[in-house]
């Protein structure tokens, strides 16, 4: 065995390939919990102005509990599905007769890409995020990719709707839409109190059909600077019945940017990260939240996107680098991180975790979009699905 860290927890290393739709054989090292979760995995930053030529490593499952064992088996590998898009985000498993295909946002190609199980990529959806021919010369924040400086015109986080329709956030328009049956977008929300939103980042469904959506400025250029911004707060947002509502405020959340947000497998609770910590809300009948008395569940890895399993879990993302998906349980402990490879050299590479969705008929796949690339792996756990398929599940659990 090669020896990764000196230290006592669970580390499983897969090798990496150049080839795409490649699984990587595992090697198993016993390892030790850092001091710190902020340690040395969490550096440098990759996303421009870490090192010159970033060293390549392997996938990597770090174990900090044993009851990571449960989700997920230690020998599991990790698929690239996809590679070359722009920077991916909002993954979402639709079925489709006995199987179904994910469909994945790409924030820089202002597109949506449907991944069929084959590995093959199409377009989905054209001007997914930014729809007018109009000029875009204010749209869009900029960021970047690697060492590329670049636009963020594209769609954001995706969700199903109760009869299994699409629903997206368009940032740069400011609007969380769905997409019909026939092809044609409806808007849920463009607003509120006659603002337009500055940027919808995520969104999901609570199973009476309530949306909730964070927005924040990453739809403007110069974002909070913007002269176009309208709405002097960023926020959590919930649209019901055709009616637009702030639940939280920034200022109230303790943190800028809400980003990730997702509802325990009961709805009694909501999740909502901002900075990298995540907060768990109680839901009130109402479908309002108690904004008074959050709770800390984690302080770190919850920089983007997530997800929560049937058990409680919830899978949270990095955001820019470096690029995993933290698995933590509804008590707050952190259970174990998937580190997603690292390929270096030069041109440099964007490495990071966006956003991650369950599929698969058993919902036991996990989809990670991980900015140029998309990976999957098996888990021992299902996932609460999106759309019909999860109000089914959760009627079905038992509390």
């Amino acid at each position: 065995m090669k020896k990764l860290i000196s230290c006592s927890v669970l580390v499983l290393c897969f090798g990496m390939g150049s080839a795409l739709a490649k699984q990587h054989a595992p090697v198993r090292e016993q390892q030790g919990a850092p001091a710190s979760m902020n340690e040395a995995h969490m550096k440098p930053n990759m996303r421009g102005d870490g090192p010159a030529i970033p060293e390549s490593q392997p996938f990597k499952i770090v174990k900090y509990d044993s009851a990571l064992d449960k989700i997920i088996a230690p020998d599991t590998r990790i698929e690239l599905l996809a590679g070359y898009f722009g920077l991916s985000e909002g993954p979402v498993w639709v079925p489709d007769g006995k199987q179904g295909y994910l469909v994945v946002a790409d924030l820089i190609g202002n597109v949506l890409y449907r991944i069929n199980p084959d590995h093959k990529v199409s377009v989905f959806l054209y001007k997914a995020g930014w729809f007018r021919n109009a000029d875009y010369h204010d749209v869009g924040s900029q960021t970047r990719r690697g060492r590329t400086f670049v636009l963020m015109i594209g769609p954001n986080g995706t969700t199903l709707d109760a009869q299994g329709r699409l629903v997206w956030c368009a940032a740069p328009e400011g609007k969380l839409m769905r997409l019909e049956k026939d092809g044609t977008r409806t808007v849920l929300s463009a607003g509120i109190d006659g603002k337009r939103f500055d940027g919808p980042n995520d969104v999901v469904m609570k199973s009476d059909g309530a949306f909730y959506m964070t927005d924040s400025n990453w739809g403007l250029r110069n974002r909070a600077n913007s002269p176009y911004r309208q709405l002097d707060y960023q926020g959590v947002f919930l649209i019901k019945n055709g009616k637009t509502s702030v639940l939280i405020k920034d200022t109230q959340l303790g943190a800028p940017q809400p980003n990730g947000i997702a509802f325990s497998p009961d709805e009694k609770y909501l999740y909502l990260s901002a900075g990298h910590a995540l907060k768990r809300y109680v839901v009130k009948a109402d479908d309002t939240i108690d904004i008074d008395h959050p709770v800390t569940i984690a302080r770190t890895g919850a920089g983007d996107g997530q997800k929560v399993d049937t058990r409680g879990n919830i899978y949270t993302t990095s955001g820019a680098a470096p690029g995993y998906v933290q698995i933590t349980a509804p008590t707050g402990k952190i259970l174990g991180r998937l580190m997603l490879p690292v390929i270096g050299g030069e041109p440099k590479r964007q490495i990071c975790a966006t956003n991650v969705a369950f599929g698969d008929p058993d919902g036991k796949g996990l989809y990670i979009t991980a900015c140029e690339n998309v990976y999957k792996v098996r888990l021992r756990v299902p996932g609460i699905l999106p759309g019909p398929a999860g109000i089914a599940q959760r009627a079905e659990l038992k509390y």
